[in-house]
């Protein structure tokens, strides 16, 4: 029998295709879907608005033609086949073509530097490439090694053989995605095709089948695609693409409301975003799943009184165990605030909280998370050591292959898992143990309140809070007090900042390394006698987590995301009462250009531009957008 910290959700049921029961023994993403789309040959597959919507007969002609194409060049099984796009129906169509040549997709984000791409390129060896067209050049001039293909190309190609898959197995890599390394490089995880099969059918944390609408709003790059993808693609359901190049609050809620999405999956950072600017955009939902990082009680508790028909669902999980590992519905009728938990194991599933030696821990102590089941990744690509070291052999009573999280965790009575932080944030301050997880908890639980995080520099602790337009100085100054009541004095911080939103990473986390900057420095002066040009400088400051910043830096030449974009975008409107078209913005990326735009501040210093300078400022006004849009 197992022990109140070992938690075990198998898969129950009969076997059964991909809308029901468990995966069938041997299944392979290609065959899920081939079944999907002779069942629902004439439903919408997806849609992107300004484009004709894909049915499911079309998607699997056109992924038909293309893994032919792909079968004659010799792509197949064992193959690697990277994919350099942004969201669009051309890159599902080469996802599903892929797979189904029997080979592993490689999705790699346009909006990473080139030597970023470089490295992922040449750690993942691919034997083609599949890319947008704006791609060709940047993949020529970083010597990416292999044929590049552009998207769209094989849609007349002639007709072949269908590839073979007879020898493929659901342990077969479906793709590899990268995520950060301790080292600073990229590793990149390779999924099995069990481990989305276990991810999307035969589950209950959420309802899939062929009456919802999902959103599609993640980087393929980000496995939160893999749900939204896989999610709608083996049950018959529509997937709603949220164009990549014009990404903004607006156009994320043009497409809830004008495609009537039912499901979504947002980062816990967009999710208090649109909470605080969009919230009657999340209206229609029937399920709105968030996750990613820890989320707010406060965004919470609105979230479920402005959409009470609606089910949220906290979803966490690695990508080393396929997307999502514990998922716990927020029920409206018993919710109180407080911490958020992370729920229980998904089916097909078994979570642990361990001690050191791996074994586990009494109930309700704390421990490490360790995941199992059919959602365990094969390992890293080419790095043997590193997969040894995660992906172990637990000892009696677990006595199976676990991935270990690095995530701090304890159990509750009612057999939730509780998040309490990550295992390597702690510290000692004078001998004495620092979690931040608990300080950022009773921070969250203060009046005013949206967020917190805690980061530690030189045993000094820093708190951040977002406070959204509150009162910032009294809501700091109430949250001290606070805490002298509620923390011990080794576990107090030092200071607390108060800012509009936390700092973002492209992948909606919170940016500690930009608080710990904001914290260090001294803001850059705006111009004399021009409030406007000041507020859009705080609010800049506060997206992008840095006081060093010049009136006429591009924000993406700062490291700024699409993510952080939306947020100041929603933050001028808000600044200013009107609505502004993102891609007004886009064109004029710098405190001063925007300033003028609006109407409050003067134009550049007088002068007369040379033709040189006149062509870098084009030059820099195209590659922003460039980013923009691949972001």
């Amino acid at each position: 029998m197992l022990s109140e910290t070992m938690f075990d959700r198998r898969h129950t049921g009969p076997a059964a295709g991909a809308e029901g029961g468990a995966p069938p023994v041997g299944a392979h993403l290609a065959d899920l879907f081939e079944r999907a789309a002779l069942r629902h040959a004439d439903r919408i597959a997806a849609s992107e608005p300004g484009l004709a919507p894909l049915t499911y007969r079309e998607l699997e002609h056109r992924s038909g033609v293309l893994a032919r194409r792909l079968a004659r060049a010799g792509i197949g099984r064992g193959a690697f086949v990277a994919l350099c796009a942004g969201r669009s129906l051309q890159a599902l169509v080469a996802i599903v073509a892929i797979l189904r040549a029997g080979a592993a997709y490689v999705p790699l984000d346009p909006a990473y530097p080139d030597a970023q791409l470089a490295h992922m390129l040449a750690d993942a060896a691919p034997a083609l490439l599949l890319a947008e067209a704006a791609m060709q050049p940047r993949l020529a001039g970083m010597g990416a090694g292999a044929p590049v293909w552009l998207l769209g190309d094989s849609d007349d190609a002639p007709a072949g053989p269908a590839p073979d898959r007879t020898s493929c197995r659901s342990e077969d890599p479906a793709y590899v995605m990268y995520t950060s390394g301790s080292t600073g490089r990229p590793k990149g995880v390779v999924v099995p095709h069990r481990g989305v099969a276990r991810l999307v059918v035969g589950q209950d944390y959420c309802d899939l089948g062929p009456q919802q609408a999902i959103l599609h709003l993640a980087p393929l790059a980000f496995d939160a695609s893999t749900f939204e993808i896989w999610g709608a693609l083996l049950h018959g359901a529509r997937l709603a693409v949220v164009p990549q190049a014009r990404a903004s609050l607006d156009s994320i809620a043009e497409v809830l409301t004008g495609e009537q999405v039912t499901t979504a999956w947002l980062t816990a950072g967009l999710f208090h975003l649109m909470v605080d600017r969009r919230i009657e955009a999340l209206a229609g939902l029937t399920q709105l799943l968030a996750g990613g990082d820890v989320l707010s009680p406060d965004h919470v508790g609105r979230f479920l009184a402005a959409v009470p028909g609606g089910r949220l669902i906290n979803g966490y999980g690695p990508t080393e165990n396929t997307t999502f590992t514990c998922c716990a519905t927020i029920d409206r009728a018993t919710w109180t605030g407080g911490r958020v938990p992370i729920g229980r194991a998904i089916a097909g599933t078994q979570v642990f909280v361990v001690d050191e030696a791996l074994r586990p821990v009494a109930p309700g102590e704390q421990g490490q998370l360790a995941a199992g089941g059919d959602g365990l990744a094969l390992g890293y690509l080419g790095q043997e050591a590193l997969t040894a070291e995660r992906f172990v052999q637990a000892p009696a009573p677990i006595a199976q292959r676990v991935y270990l999280t690095g995530d701090l965790v304890r159990a509750l009575p009612d057999g939730q898992i509780d998040f309490l932080g990550r295992i390597d944030r702690q510290v000692k301050i004078d001998g004495k143990r620092v979690e931040p997880g608990e300080i950022e908890a009773a921070l969250r639980g203060g009046e005013g309140v949206a967020d917190a995080c805690v980061v530690i520099d030189a045993k000094r602790i820093l708190a951040f809070i977002a406070v959204g337009c509150g009162q910032a100085d009294a809501i700091a100054q109430t949250a001290t007090a606070r805490l002298r009541e509620q923390l011990p004095a080794h576990m107090r911080p030092a200071r607390i900042v108060a800012l509009a939103a936390l700092p973002l990473t492209p992948n909606g986390k919170v940016d500690r390394a930009a608080l710990l900057g904001l914290c260090a420095e001294t803001p850059a002066p705006a111009a004399r006698g021009d409030d406007l040009q000041t507020r859009i400088l705080a609010i800049w400051q506060q997206v992008l987590g840095t006081g060093q910043i010049g009136l006429d830096q591009a924000f993406f030449d700062l490291g700024g995301t699409s993510l952080q974009w939306m947020r100041v975008h929603a933050e001028l409107e808000h600044l200013t009462g009107a609505r502004i078209a993102i891609t007004d913005l886009f064109a004029r990326p710098t405190i001063r250009a925007i300033a003028e735009h609006l109407g409050g501040a003067p134009a550049a210093p007088s002068q007369t531009l040379t033709d040189a300078a006149r062509e870098r400022a084009r030059r820099q006004r195209g590659a922003t957008l460039r980013r923009a849009r691949a972001s």
